[in-house]
């Protein structure tokens, strides 16, 4: 799944913001923010977001949020490129004042970052494309401070039958056919919107989070429940496993 998913994600880089923003009609900012918001980083704490892309959430954390020290990770190299660039392009916003931002090209199943040194983890639109998402688990126990945060956003499927058949014609016949106009690749559209259609019908993620070690799982459903908001904590009482 690994060099599965960069085969995916590397061509499409320098599509993938416009990919997200047209394909979702905009409503990814909303999410993103409304990630940030209900996350609620301080000023003081550490942040990590993995599978960053070209580090929307991360400038979004400096944007609404009072925090100044975020890291992002991605495997895609490509993309982490682009979130260097977009750092220098944003520089003279308000919002990046401060910031001490930290970019690295790495797989959270093997991060080589230091033990509780993150008070807060961030995901958005990656954790379905995880291998083994119980050891990248694992790894964000070990990476988060005691009372440590985690959230993260994910595709679903509405739970309005009506909705949810419109929302799939869209996700399986109309996103490949335009994710191929825009970056001259059906495949990596097409495998996106499978992904989700096996996410929300094959995975009980509330369970991988509690065998993960995390308690307080909390879930949203976003617009119409395209799209849900998860909040847990690390529970400091129970190591991972147990």
């Amino acid at each position: 799944m690994t060099e599965r998913t960069k085969f995916v994600f590397d061509p499409i880089a320098p599509h993938y913001d416009r990919c997200n923003h047209l394909f979702s009609f905009g409503l990814d900012r909303r999410w993103r923010e409304a990630l940030v918001r209900a996350a609620c980083p301080q000023l003081n704490e550490d942040v990590l977001d993995i599978c960053t892309g070209t580090g929307d959430v991360v400038f979004d954390v400096l944007r609404y949020s009072p925090a100044r020290k975020v890291t992002g990770i991605d495997l895609s190299e490509p993309m982490i490129h682009l979130a260097q660039e977009k750092q220098i392009l944003l520089g003279s916003r308000k919002w990046m004042r401060q910031a001490r931002l930290c970019w690295k090209t790495a797989d959270i199943m093997s991060a080589g970052l230091a033990d509780g040194g993150y008070d807060l983890a961030t995901c958005a639109f990656g954790i379905r494309n995880i291998a083994d998402r119980s050891k990248a688990f694992h790894e964000l126990n070990r990476l988060l401070r005691p009372n440590g945060r985690l959230a993260i956003l994910e595709f679903s499927l509405p739970s309005n039958p009506l909705v949810r058949l419109v929302y799939r014609f869209y996700l399986q016949i109309l996103m490949p056919v335009f994710g191929r106009a825009v970056t001259g690749r059906r495949d990596a559209l097409r495998y996106l919107s499978k992904s989700i259609v096996h996410w929300h019908t094959s995975v009980d993620f509330r369970q991988e989070l509690s065998a993960a070690g995390f308690n307080e799982i909390r879930s949203k459903a976003l617009t119409l429940g395209i799209v849900t908001l998860w909040l847990a904590r690390k529970d400091d009482q129970r190591p991972y496993g147990s």
